[in-house]
């Protein structure tokens, strides 16, 4: 790929560098919103990108070798209370509304024990959050998109350096539920917006079948008047669609004996199109999952692409042996496409790089270059933080991840998504 004007002469600055600076140089800098630099050297002060090249840099210097430089992936969706689960609930290939079933008991079970012990399940809480943060962290994830419930530990958070943007999980489909929901939404809104950390606030009305119309508007409503993400559960399975269209099928038969269905709370005749609309009244929404959109929403969503993403969960998807996943189909329309781990509750680990694999497996004819953005500059995009992240850009912070290559590797972006490379954060 040509080099453009500033990558020749190495000056993509943002300031002059300090003192304090220091200069990385790689085989290969990918800094994703410009071609791979051969040789490349990305300069750091103060936490922050202040350089982008090829030229020397005028303080000290660190060779990494063979590898390449990438921006710390963004996971744009993931549940992290699950992370001390040691493998995905349920087994491969089992009916959604089975495993949902499951999830619901699995979190029954686990409350129900930790009941008798004294601050057990705050204790617990933050040792999940822990865990999945640092299991983030230590395969260069930059940023996450976590969906919480409420009460989650927000101070395991700052500690494990890691920028998160927490959707506070809502669910509840009774006329009397709605407006307690929104009044801890609201708080939990106003409270999140003065965090430090790099913590933001978010909200998540789970999915069509267990956050009514009511709720979603509301959501969109106040996401639009506080400036904050929203994320939305949507088209996830047939039976999804089966539930919204008739109100029958065996997702309604799971919620019946869960005690979690409420028929007039959401109208016969529904469709995914018509929760993308309200999603579309929100400052910024997430459409995670989107497996079984049809080609007038994607179209939708093409055209709302400035505010509204996808959010693609490979191994999950997997994991349900779904249809073929609409990725080429999204890419056609105009989508931003994110990519998120869900949780350990349906994959084996919270590796994003082995997302970005799973997608060069399932679709080889998606670039690797459009890949590797979506594991990072299209996830920032989709939460709002790409002025901080996703790219390696000056002015940005300083997440990098560096990725070991062969000798002689002449196409990293090839290498990084076919190969077991190790993944490794820049200290």
């Amino acid at each position: 790929m040509p080099l453009s004007p500033e990558q020749e002469v190495g000056v993509r600055t943002a300031s002059k560098p300090g003192k304090e600076a220091v200069a990385y140089r790689a085989r290969w800098v990918v800094p994703v919103d410009q071609p791979p630099i051969e040789g490349g050297i990305v300069t750091i002060a103060g936490g922050r990108i202040v350089a982008v090249g090829r030229n020397e840099a005028d303080v000290p210097s660190r060779d990494l070798g063979d590898v390449a430089l990438l921006p710390g992936f963004v996971n744009a969706h993931t549940h992290l209370e699950f992370s001390l689960l040691e493998k995905p609930l349920g087994e491969p290939g089992m009916a959604f509304p089975d495993w949902i079933a499951r999830v619901v008991q699995h979190r029954r079970e686990r409350n129900k024990a930790l009941f008798v012990e004294t601050d057990g399940f705050q204790r617990f809480r933050r040792r999940a959050a822990t865990a999945g943060l640092a299991e983030s962290r230590s395969s260069a994830v930059a940023a996450v998109g976590d969906v919480a419930t409420p009460g989650w530990p927000r101070e395991c958070f700052p500690a494990a350096g890691l920028n998160a943007t927490i959707f506070l999980e809502l669910l509840g489909l009774e006329p009397n539920q709605q407006d307690g929901l929104l009044s801890t939404a609201h708080s939990f809104v106003l409270d999140l917006q003065d965090a430090t950390g790099g913590l933001r606030p978010g909200l998540s009305p789970h999915a069509p079948y267990t956050a009514s119309p009511r709720l979603v508007k509301s959501v969109c409503e106040l996401s639009a008047a506080e400036r904050f993400p929203v994320a939305m559960h949507l088209a996830e399975s047939r039976e999804e669609l089966e539930l919204l269209a008739t109100h029958q099928g065996r997702l309604v038969e799971a919620l019946q004996g869960l005690g979690a269905w409420n028929p007039e709370a959401i109208a016969t005749g529904l469709r995914p199109r018509d929760y993308l609309q309200w999603l579309s009244t929100a400052h910024r929404s997430l459409v995670i999952h989107g497996n079984y959109l049809t080609g007038d929403e994607l179209e939708y969503l093409g055209g709302q692409c400035d505010r509204m993403s996808v959010v693609y969960c490979p191994r999950t998807h997997t994991y349900f042996g779904h249809e073929p996943y609409p990725l080429n189909d999204m890419l056609a329309a105009g989508m931003r496409v994110a990519v998120g781990t869900d949780s350990r509750a349906s994959n084996p680990d919270l590796r994003l790089m082995e997302e970005l694999r799973e997608i060069a497996r399932r679709h080889p004819t998606v670039s690797p270059e459009v890949i590797l953005r979506m594991g990072t500059l299209g996830g920032a995009e989709a939460l709002g933080i790409a002025h901080e992240f996703g790219s390696i850009t000056p002015g940005k912070r300083a997440r990098l991840a560096v990725i070991t290559l062969p000798p002689d590797t002449s196409d990293p972006l090839a290498v990084i998504l076919s190969a077991e490379c190790g993944v490794q954060n820049v200290e």
